[in-house]
């Protein structure tokens, strides 16, 4: 009698992991759609080459956020400019230097008497800031002219919003910055360094 019983005691148990891992739930993370600016015509430099020199680095602490983002403001820049600028040319190059590309949090207060139990509000601010500079260089490393441009957008998040719904949040603040940065962007490489674009 105690031989048998060591084979269904195996049996049962084994029984019982498969039933929890059949009851397992998997979470899968919401997919967006991945970003492009080809749609836009580029803006060609009569330069040999262009080059990140600089590159943004998250803290990956609080209130740094961007780190969280499905699309991150990093990413979106560097898809920008291998979309919308290239080089065509012999000499010089231009040289990219991402100085920000970050996104903070911030706690707002809520009502926290009765009435606050029976409405929902904004609990949390992004704040979400993009600074990217060209520079041109000679073939001797003499630095020429330069510009910068900057974009900033703000998104608030209701109180109990989950997590797709904050992924989805911080997905249109990367797009609508990028927007704005687009614009400011090629309006200041066109006024400050036009002469080395070809038209």
């Amino acid at each position: 009698m105690h031989l048998q019983s060591k084979p269904l005691l195996i049996s049962f148990l084994c029984g019982f992991f498969i039933f929890l891992a059949s009851c397992t739930t998997t979470i899968e993370k919401p997919k967006f759609r991945d970003i492009s600016f080809k749609h836009l015509p580029p803006i060609v430099f009569n330069v040999s080459q262009i080059e990140i020199v600089r590159d943004f680095q998250s803290t990956l602490l609080e209130p740094n956020v961007e780190h969280f983002f499905p699309l991150t403001p990093k990413v979106a820049i560097k898809q920008w400019l291998e979309d919308r600028v290239k080089a065509n040319g012999s000499q010089s190059s231009i040289q990219v230097s991402i100085l920000d590309a970050s996104a903070e949090i911030k706690k707002l207060e809520t009502n926290r008497d009765l009435e606050g139990l029976f409405t929902t509000e904004q609990a949390e601010r992004i704040d979400a800031r993009i600074e990217v500079r060209f520079d041109l260089v000679d073939d001797k490393g003499k630095l020429g002219p330069y510009t910068i441009a900057e974009a900033k957008r703000s998104r608030t998040i209701a109180e109990g919003a989950s997590l797709y719904e904050r992924d989805r949040i911080y997905f249109d603040l990367t797009l609508a910055l990028m927007n704005d940065f687009n614009a400011s962007m090629e309006q200041a490489l066109r006024k400050y360094l036009g002469k080395y674009i070809w038209q």
